[in-house]
Parts: structure tokens; C-alpha cells; sequence
């Protein structure tokens, strides 16, 4: 048996597979409780369970390794692999040196901090220790440490993976790191790191000349660089925050270093399984932060390691309000991390925090929303709930809540729903983990705009028209990529710094956020893609500097336009084509009449300026909005709209005649998809959607057999469309949850599951459709409709039961 990673897919046995794991922590769980929990577990459909490893716990004597239980019954690793591999689960560990997981010390033994701590915790430019569980990771005694832990855990990790025959198929190479830094807002001073960054600009810059000149410095020897400064003091000057840039830009190489250290340790010790690391981001309910832990880990996406990186979904609550926060999400890091499986390494189930209630059916809203979004696998945190051993749980005695399975094992109301995604998964796995989006349209990702995490505040010494920082969420995250899935459009992201114009061809049109700030290379390729016959909307600034503050006008003087001023309204409003007193934001770049001769003007504000225009470049054309309108107001909509109709790409596979249902449409290699229909609303909606045949192109109608349908509130239809059942039989959609499929004796026995308020429909396909004879509902014969060339079979969903139709083939 053997499980690997190729391209974006996780292969078991050299089979595509959609990872589906639980997270159950056997040290927060009663030794004689682990069979309970892994019972219920594979009722439940998982196939994997995750679990850390914390070190803390397994040396809490220095230099004694407990593994099989002799101090204490639940340090039996080597029993929980055992159980686990016995209920047929595959296993993924987690074993540091940083695990967090709501653990004391983010899981470093209380002697090693308790005798080492002043020495190896973080420290500010003062040289004062940082109030935060991180410490300096270059530090050598902490290396020392973990080299010693290592010694220990990774052979025996070895010994227990698939390849031995043991249970683990896949390993985390320690956890979040890059969220000390960016919670506490502050970098790490120590000497190490100084002499880790002068190696950076060494190897950066041919000789000091550049960097002086960039600078304002004028350094004799790379050795008396001095670390930026931290904390709240505002850059002093353009050169100033072009050095933080390059501080900025050197904490990725760090991290990079210490997660490639890490994992040539655990090869050397024999571990061959993939490894993965976990991006956090999420902010009561929000991922506007997300891409910034994204970015941190620019230095080992790619090939430039075998790591893939797993997101942390926990959104706390589905709403309207964040439906499109984990789409950006997923989108971002596929951008950024190249061909590799997206996989939610924390996949909300329950919550840490008490206050914050979690519900069955808004996470089966979010659930089949990370379907639709591209996810390949994910483990449900957490499965169980746990128990901490004393003075262990940084959050008391019990980790985490409302969970589907309680600490005693006992089953919640989170179970049941647990055990029906897993259904859904394992009946339509094979559509799901090949389906990708088909998309005409291109937003671009800039890492720098989110390489933030210890930004200073921006004075007016910066000499910015815009900060990135301080627009990204209204701007962009809660602005274009918003409004972008509330009119249901079909877009892909790719990440402006490794992307070609070559390879942006593939677009019809290419939306860019940009400010102040963009290196020359990356201008370079919007203008390439442009004059290649791209159509490219810009906004909302033409950059007149690279990230360094190094002067770069690249774009500007491709359109042969440079803004003539800018202006500050109060309360401003702009035109936009024929759309009237759109709110936008301040300030407005303006440009003079003359200077627009060869291009349209597109926008003006109040004044009458010009603030928008499109013009010829190449074989393509540029837009440019020279300001942000954001998405809070229903005006701002129609501006978006009337930009995208800008050029000839096709918006949109899957379409509704209701603007509050969400729709998404993904396309597998084998003329299938899987179709997404969703109300993210707390209120009914009567609305009929449509989406395109992936075989032949044609425009199908769900509901199939009448006009609308009743959406129920916080609901959403996760399907697979033309998906075979028999010979010559597709399924061609259903409003239901298909839990399982069975074809016996010429018929066809189908599990289904719906939300009592929605009619039930599903349609048959093919060129055996028509010898469909009989369908019964749980005993109850149904009416078969034929219409056009296809078999629609409609019924009433029962209240919370599974239901049976058993159709007659012949």
C-alpha cells in the first residue's frame, strides 16, 4: 500500500483519494476510551485520523521518552498507532517541537523553557523578552533540544509508516510558526537573527552601494548593518520603509530555512511520508488576514520544497457576511503554492472558544462550500473533544467544544452530519477530487501587498497615495474578490510575482490591485500581457515605485499617462460609464484631458475630473480606475459588471435568476462536474438556477421539472452532474445529498438526503435512460417524467431521514 502526493491530488494505492480526516487527540482522551472514539470514527466514514505528538508530554522528564505507557497510560503512542491501525485508519502525526493546540509552553516541555527560556525566548530591539510562546529558532540550545526529541520521535515515526506497514501515511513538520511573530506584531532581535540577515543582504546585494543608495545608509560593511527598528514608530522616509521590505522579505527566508532544517532532520531519521505545514488566519470569522500567514512561507512553495501547506478553516460562523472569506482562501494558496492538493488541515468542527457556538447546519454550508471551492481533503478539528491533564491547557481543562463526539465518547448533534459529508464525499469522490473550475477571467495576487506582519505605521514621510495595508480588506478581500462570487462569477487568482505574461494569455481579462508599490519585473508582465492582446483592469493606482522605493514607472510609460494630480472630496462619488454617483473612496487620481486624447474616459468624480479611462495598448487595452469603490453599497455592483462586459470572456458556467443564491460549477476530465447551489441567507429563497452540460455545452435548468424552487435558509445543494451509474445511465443532477449508490439485479438503489422544505428532484441521462421503468420511495411509487430525452424523478424530503429509491433499469 503506499500514499503519495502528485500534482494536486493525494493518491492512495495510485488512486486519486479525497483525504478524509478526523483530528482526536489520544493524550486528552482516556486510554480505555481510544476504542469508543475510533469506532465511532469509522462509522463516521473517516479513513484517517490525525493527532499531535506534543513533546512536552512524551519528555516531561528531560532525557526520559515515554512511548509505550510506562508513566501514564495515555503516552502509549505506540497502543493509539496499534488501535488505530487495527480499526483499519490510517494515521497523520503531528510531533512538533511547536504543536500549540491550546497547550501549555505551544507544546515545548515546561523544563526545557523553565531552565533555557531567558535564553532562547524571542526578544524585541531592546533586548526585552517578547510576551509570546515563541522563541528565537536558530537558537542553539533550543536546536540542541529538538535535535534530541527528533533522535527519538522520527525513528520511531519511521518504523510505523505506511511503507512498514504501519499506519502513518502523512506528517506535519512542526506548527504555525510564523503566527508568533504576527500576533505579537514583533520580530525577533536576537544576535542569530542579525547575523541571519546580514548573510540575506549579502547574498541580495552585490555590494553596499546599492543597498546605501537605497537606504539613505552609508554602511562601510555589510557587518554593521543595523536590524530595522520595531514596534509603533512611523517610517522616517521612503528609504526607511524600503528597508522593512527588505526585513520583511528576509523573515521568509528564515522560516524557509528552519522548516527545509527540519525536514532534512526527519528524512535523515528514516521519515518518507509527505509533510505539511498549517497556515492560520482566520479573525472571528474572518480570513482577511489569512494571506499575510500565506506569504510567510514564499521560500518553500513550489518546488523549492516538498512541503504542502495546509489551511486552518475556522470561520466560527457561515454567513452572508463571510461567504466568500475560504474561497479566497483556497485560491490564494493554490496561487502560491503551485500544483499541490489544498487540503484544510483544520476543518472547523466544534470550537475553541465557548462563546462561540457552532451549528449543524451552518457548517454543512461550509462543508459543501469547501467542496465547491477546490478542497481535496480535510480533517474535521475537532473530531473529539478532550480533556487536558493538569496545568497542561493553556485554555484550562477541556480543549475545545461542541464536537461530535464528546471526551466519554458520546455522540452530539455534530455527528450525524459528520457521518452524512462523509457519505457525500466517498458516493461522488471520484468527480470531486478531478473537478477544476473553468474560468476566462484572472484576478491577480501580490504577495508584498500582505508581507505586513511587522509593518510600522505609514507617515506621510512614505509619500504614499495608498498603503496596501490599509485597503487591501475594503478594497480587494472584501471589495473585488466579494463582489466578484455574489455575481457568481468564474475567476481564477495567480500570483503576480511568479506568474508570465505567457501564462496569462489563458485569460481574456486580468484584474489587478495595485498601489504605490510594484517591483519592476511584475509591471513588466502586466504591461507584456496587455500588449499581447489581454484586456487588463487596473486599479486603483498606477505604481510609480518598486517595493525597495526604488522610482518605476513601467506601466505609466507603456500608456505613455502619468496622473496629473490627485484629488480629496469629502463624501466622494464618481460616474463610472453611464452609472451615476457611485461611492468610491479618497483619494482620486486625476489626469488631464489632454493626456487621455488616445484613450476613453471611463470615470469622473464630482468635480468633473478624469479618473478612469481605458486605452489601446499593443494588441490588447487597459483599464484603470484611479480610485477604489469596494463593495457596500448596491451601486458599486453594476460598475463591477459593466467592467467585466469589457472584454469577451465568458463570466459565468453556472448562473440563478435570485442574486442572493450562490452558484459554482466545476469540470472533471471526464465530461462531469459537480455543481454548487447555496443561500447563505438566514431567510427562504424562491429562486431556479442553471448551469452547463459538461459534455455537450447546453444551459440545464435545476429544478428540472418546474419553474423555482424553495431554497431553505443556510442551505446549499452539493451535486455531481453527469455522473455514471449504470451503462449507458448519468445521473444528470439531484437537489438531494446522494449518500450512496448501488447498481443489483438491474436496479439502481439510491441513499438520498434533503432539507424537508426543498423538493426533492433527480434527473437520468444516456442512451439507457429511456428503459427507466419504476421508481420507488421508500415503498412508495414515484410518477416518472419524461422530459425531453431525459427521466425526472420528483418527491418530498423526509424531516432528518435518510431515504431509499430504488429504480427499476429494463
Amino acid at each position: 500500500m503506499t500514499f503519495s502526493i502528485k500534482e494536486n491530488n493525494f493518491y492512495l494505492n495510485n488512486k486519486k483519494v479525497f483525504l478524509n480526516s478526523g483530528e482526536i487527540h489520544y493524550f486528552r482522551i482516556k486510554r480505555e476510551l481510544w476504542d469508543k472514539h475510533l469506532e465511532a470514527a469509522k462509522e463516521a466514514g473517516l479513513t484517517t485520523i490525525s493527532t499531535y505528538v506534543p513533546w512536552a508530554f512524551h519528555e516531561s522528564v528531560e532525557g526520559v521518552f515515554d512511548f509505550d505507557g510506562t508513566s501514564c497510560p495515555e503516552r502509549d503512542l505506540k497502543g493509539w498507532l496499534s488501535r488505530c491501525q487495527a480499526h483499519g485508519l490510517h494515521c497523520i502525526v503531528k510531533p512538533g517541537p511547536f504543536i500549540l493546540a491550546e497547550y501549555r509552553g505551544a507544546g515545548l516541555p515546561d523544563w526545557f523553557m523553565e531552565q533555557y527560556g531567558s535564553e532562547v525566548k524571542m526578544r524585541n530591539s531592546k533586548g526585552e523578552i517578547v510576551p509570546s510562546e515563541g522563541v528565537s529558532l536558530f537558537n542553539q540550545k533550543y536546536l540542541e533540544k529538538v535535535t534530541l526529541w527528533y533522535d527519538n520521535i522520527m525513528p520511531f515515526i519511521s518504523q510505523r509508516q505506511l511503507s512498514n506497514d504501519g499506519p502513518i501515511i502523512m506528517m506535519q513538520i512542526c506548527n504555525e510558526i510564523g503566527v508568533f511573530p504576527w500576533l505579537a506584531h514583533q520580530g525577533d532581535y536576537n544576535n542569530n537573527v542579525k547575523d541571519r540577515f546580514i548573510v540575506y543582504l549579502s547574498k541580495k546585494f552585490s555590494d553596499l552601494k546599492e543597498l546605501n543608495s537605497l537606504w539613505g545608509t552609508n554602511y562601510s560593511d555589510f557587518s554593521h548593518v543595523e536590524l530595522p527598528p520595531d514596534g509603533k514608530l512611523p517610517y522616517a522616509s521612503k528609504q526607511d520603509r524600503g528597508r522593512d521590505y527588505e526585513w520583511h522579505m528576509f523573515w521568509r527566508t528564515y522560516y524557509g530555512d528552519y522548516l527545509k532544517m527540519l525536514t532534512a532532520m526527519a528524512r535523515e531519521r528514516g521519515v518518507s511520508v509527505p509533510l505539511y505545514h498549517n497556515l492560520p488566519g482566520w479573525i472571528y470569522g474572518s480570513g482577511y488576514e489569512f494571506p499575510v500567514n500565506i506569504t510567510m512561507y514564499e521560500d518553500l512553495f513550489e518546488d523549492k520544497s516538498d512541503i504542502i501547506f495546509g489551511v486552518d478553516h475556522i470561520p466560527e460562523f457561515m454567513s452572508y457576511r463571510n461567504m466568500h472569506d475560504d474561497r479566497i482562501i483556497n485560491d490564494i494558496t493554490y496561487a502560491m503554492q503551485g500544483n499541490k492538493p489544498l487540503f484544510a488541515a483544520e476543518f472547523q468542527s466544534g470550537s475553541r472558544e465557548y462563546h462561540v457556538v457552532t451549528n449543524p447546519r451552518e457548517m454543512e454550508l461550509f462543508y459543501k462550500a469547501s467542496v465547491a471551492n477546490g478542497l481535496t481533503g480535510w480533517n474535521y478539528y475537532m473530531f473529539s473533544q478532550g480533556r487536558n491533564t493538569r496545568h497542561t491547557g493553556y485554555s484550562g481543562s477541556t480543549f475545545y467544544w461542541f464536537n461530535p463526539l464528546t471526551p466519554e465518547g458520546e455522540r452530539t448533534s455534530a455527528y450525524p452530519l459528520v457521518k452524512r459529508m462523509n457519505k457525500i464525499i466517498k458516493t461522488s469522490e471520484s468527480l470531486i477530487v478531478d473537478a477544476k473550475r473553468k474560468a476566462e477571467v484572472c484576478v491577480l495576487f501580490y504577495p508584498p501587498y500582505y508581507a505586513t506582519e511587522l509593518e510600522r505605521p505609514v507617515s506621510g514621510a512614505c509619500e504614499l497615495q495608498f498603503s496596501a495595508s490599509a485597503i487591501r480588506r475594503p478594497a480587494y478581500f472584501d471589495g473585488l474578490l466579494k463582489v466578484l462570487q455574489i455575481l457568481n462569477i468564474d475567476y481564477n487568482m495567480m500570483d503576480l510575482s511568479k506568474t508570465t505574461a505567457d501564462k496569462l494569455q489563458h485569460y481574456k481579462q486580468v484584474w489587478a490591485f495595485s498601489t504605490d508599490e510594484m517591483n519592476a519585473a511584475d509591471q513588466q508582465t502586466i504591461v507584456n500581457y496587455t500588449n499581447a492582446g489581454g484586456s487588463m483592469v487596473i486599479f486603483p493606482y498606477l505604481p510609480d515605485r518598486e517595493m525597495s522605493q526604488k522610482p518605476c514607472t513601467i506601466i505609466r510609460d507603456a500608456l505613455s499617462i502619468h496622473p496629473s494630480g490627485s484629488e480629496i472630496i469629502d463624501s466622494p462619488l464618481i460616474d463610472v460609464y453611464d452609472l451615476k454617483d457611485i461611492k468610491c473612496a479618497n483619494p482620486q487620481s486625476i489626469f488631464s484631458e489632454e493626456s487621455l486624447v488616445d484613450a476613453e474616459i471611463i470615470a469622473r468624480n464630482i468635480n468633473g475630473s478624469a479618473c478612469g479611462f481605458t486605452k489601446k495598448l499593443g494588441n490588447g487595452s487597459l483599464t484603470h480606475l484611479g480610485t477604489w469603490i469596494g463593495f457596500d453599497t448596491e451601486g458599486q455592483k453594476p460598475v463591477y459588471e459593466a467592467l467585466l462586459n469589457q472584454s469577451s470572456a465568458k463570466l459565468r458556467q453556472a448562473s440563478t435568476n435570485n442574486e442572493n443564491i450562490a452558484v459554482r460549477e466545476r469540470f472533471t476530465s471526464e465530461q462531469a462536474a459537480v455543481l454548487f447551489v447555496a443561500n447563505y441567507y438566514n431567510e427562504e429563497q424562491t429562486c431556479n438556477a442553471s448551469y452547463t452540460h459538461p459534455e455537450t455545452e447546453e444551459t440545464i435548468s435545476i429544478p428540472y421539472s418546474q419553474d423555482v424552487m424553495l431554497m431553505p435558509a443556510l442551505y446549499a445543494i452539493l451535486t455531481p452532474v453527469c455522473m455514471k451509474v449504470a451503462p449507458g445511465l448519468k445521473i444528470l443532477h439531484s437537489t438531494s445529498d446522494l449518500l450512496n449508490i448501488e447498481e443489483k439485479n438491474g436496479q439502481l438503489i439510491i441513499t438520498l438526503y434533503g432539507d424537508r422544505d426543498l423538493p426533492g428532484e433527480i434527473v437520468f441521462e444516456g442512451t439507457e435512460v429511456q428503459k427507466i421503468s419504476t421508481a420507488i420511495m421508500d415503498g412508495e411509487n414515484l410518477k416518472i417524467q419524461h422530459i425531453k430525452k431525459n427521466v425526472v424523478v420528483a418527491y418530498t424530503h423526509k424531516h432528518k431521514v435518510e431515504m431509499t429509491l430504488n429504480v427499476s433499469i429494463g
